[in-house]
């Protein structure tokens, strides 16, 4: 049964990479339209009628560059959590706090080192 799992998850994997991969092969065409799409939902577009529905958009049209980044971190914090969560039921409880600071130290550094 298990590998009836792992099979089936490797299939999606293998379709959504597949699809990535298409897309990026498109990247240079569509770095124009890009350009012009950012410029114009970074420019400052008064809120006029249209209700919370319209601001909401806008909003998000704004920092779209702010709000994917900030959803795959916490995606990936929360499978972390899981994951530790997982480790924890196999392994003896006085383990896991030294694996939680060293990963979360070396996700720090990592995460400085890209930003500078």
């Amino acid at each position: 049964m298990e590998y009836y799992w792992e099979g089936s998850f490797a299939v999606v994997a293998a379709i959504i990479i597949t699809i990535m991969g298409a897309a990026l092969l498109r990247v240079a065409k569509m770095q124009e339209k890009w350009r012009v799409k950012l410029a114009a939902a970074l420019e400052n577009k008064p809120v006029t009628v249209g209700g919370r529905n319209k601001a909401y958009k806008r909003w998000c049209e704004k920092y779209a560059m702010f709000v994917l980044p900030f959803i795959t971190v916490l995606r990936e914090g929360l499978e972390a959590v899981v994951f530790i969560t997982g480790v924890s039921f196999s392994a003896p409880a006085k383990s896991i706090p030294l694996a939680v600071v060293i990963g979360l130290l070396a996700g720090a550094a990592v995460g400085y080192v890209l930003y500078k």
